[in-house]
């Protein structure tokens, strides 16, 4: 807006893209207030802790100060964590921004944490989710029930498992400039709120107070009352983050090492289906734990297409689902490895936007849809288990089963799919794999039948020795078992795959798709 402004950020390991994020929101900012940035330089350092547990902070310092002179903050430093704790960087690069219009208020700091929040929360919904008001995220306070009983506790800056004073500053801030927001529209809450930052802008001195909210806010009767609430009345708080489009058919319950909960949204493609075996897009539902700056305890990793193994044993995996991203609704099974987890206390379930990992390694800024509770509960017996992940082709009329050394099954599918006899040029459609907490390792293949009853020679593992295939893709088939050390399997399962021809240059099988898996 006309000002020069030095802006320095330093020790990130994605400087370029942080800088692009505290330029944006000094620029956002500035026209939502219409407020010219009021430093002549702004620095962001990342630290690598910082006390009471926060993701940032914003420590200001005055220049010579002038009755009237609207530009008297010298430099405006922000220190801002980054980690699996604090990975909503870009919203809290706001916030801290933001905090250069908004701050010293003590002990009323939940009107510079809550129009901070506001700011914020605007910023995100103009660049990150366009068109889409944002308010408000959290409202929910264990230790104070109003505004006037946090002034008057004056909680320090600590944010404990055992203390979390300090966030009702942030939860009750966010409960009654959310309500004002949408009561007085985005445009004219902000010319309301402008006055308030002059006045801190240009006395560091100045404090305002719940008489200059009601003045500079409270001009009908509608606004004064919802102030009247907030301050001193009995307003109804939530409890997590989040923005309430989701519909919960079956809550986020966990039973055992089990996980489940079903929903439906408003938006159909706003919870994706899942992309099996890719790791550059982060995972939509998330285990968090606590309220206000609530810490990630683990993501639920999508399933692995068979034959994919992970790198390391996921905390928590989904075990079997239904997503329909054309109606909105998702079914979710998951299963808990970390057996830690359910031992925490107040977790939540967050689903958030589909988004990318970036250049640092953490996901990119992405949009909560919701966060709610996880009760601990009951899931029908049935959504307990493991399905494995293929494209249903198959429809087991006798699945497989192993006695001594042989293994028969039998099912249907689309004519001229399946094919148990070999054919020159062309892969085994069978194989054999084994299931851990890894993913699936793959053991050998099954052999097809060859013509004239001949049988295969050499080190072979399993193979078809008598097989029946219908016109109408009726099929039934018998393996014999070759090596004696398949029986040391518990988790065996058969994988039927598209035929493939072998590639001629390097002799081994082409991409396939699989058709079925299924527990042996």
């Amino acid at each position: 807006m006309g000002r020069r402004v030095d802006v320095i950020v330093q020790g990130f390991d994605d400087t370029s893209l942080r800088f692009d994020q505290m330029i944006q929101s000094i620029n956002e900012i500035e026209q939502l207030l219409n407020i010219p940035f009021p430093s002549p330089q702004i620095t962001m350092n990342r630290v690598t802790s910082l006390a009471g547990g926060f993701c940032g902070n914003n420590q200001l310092s005055y220049a010579r100060r002038y009755r009237g002179e609207p530009f008297v903050i010298d430099n405006s430093t922000i220190s801002m964590r980054v980690g699996e704790d604090c990975d909503d960087t870009y919203e809290s690069i706001a916030h801290e921004v933001a905090h250069t219009w908004f701050h010293g208020n003590d002990p009323q700091d939940w009107i510079d944490e809550g129009l901070a929040n506001a700011m914020e929360q605007q910023v995100v919904a103009r660049l990150i989710q366009p068109g889409q008001a944002i308010y408000p995220p959290i409202t929910y306070c264990r230790d104070y029930r109003n505004i006037a009983q946090l002034e008057r506790g004056k909680p320090d800056q600590t944010i404990t498992e055992k203390s979390t004073g300090f966030a009702c500053n942030y939860s009750l801030g966010d409960g009654i400039f959310g309500a004002l927001r949408q009561h007085h529209g985005d445009l004219e809450f902000n010319r309301l709120i402008a006055p308030i930052a002059r006045r801190q802008i240009n006395y560091s001195d100045y404090a305002n107070t719940i008489v200059d909210i009601r003045h500079n806010l409270g001009g009908d009767d509608i606004a004064l009352a919802t102030i009247n609430e907030w301050y001193e009345g009995q307003p109804t708080m939530r409890k997590y983050k989040h923005l309430d489009q989701v519909e919960w058919i079956f809550p986020p319950t966990i039973d055992g090492n089990y996980l489940h909960f079903s929903g439906r949204t408003e938006e159909p493609d706003m919870v994706q289906d899942l992309i099996l075996g890719n790791d550059t897009n982060c995972p939509q539902f998330t285990v968090r734990q606590g309220t206000r700056q609530s810490k990630w305890i683990a993501s639920l990793v999508e399933p692995l297409p068979v034959g994919w193994r992970h790198d390391e044993a996921p905390k928590v995996e989904i075990s079997n689902y239904q997503i329909n991203p054309a109606t909105g609704e998702f079914h979710v099974t998951a299963r808990i490895n970390d057996t830690s987890i359910t031992n925490l206390a107040e977790l939540s379930l967050v689903v958030r936007s589909r988004v990318t990992v970036g250049a640092d390694g953490f996901c990119m800024p992405s949009t909560i849809h919701s966060q709610t509770g996880i009760a601990i509960g009951a899931i029908p017996g049935e959504l307990k288990v493991h399905k494995h992940q293929h494209l249903d082709a198959i429809e087991w009329t006798t699945e497989p089963t192993i006695h001594n050394d042989t293994m028969r099954f039998a099912g249907r599918a689309l004519p001229g799919t399946v094919r148990f006899t070999y054919r020159s040029g062309y892969c085994g459609q069978l194989s054999l794999y084994y299931r851990d907490n890894l993913g699936y390792h793959y053991i050998d293949s099954i052999d097809p039948m060859l013509p004239a009853r001949q049988y295969w020679t050499g080190h072979i593992t399993a193979e078809v020795i008598k097989q029946r295939v219908e016109p109408d893709g009726t099929f039934e088939a018998t393996v014999a078992i070759r090596d004696p050390s398949l029986t040391q399997y518990d988790n065996l399962l058969l994988k039927v795959a598209t035929e493939v021809r072998v590639n001629p240059n390097t002799n081994r099988c082409e991409r396939s798709e699989t058709l079925s898996a299924v527990d042996i």
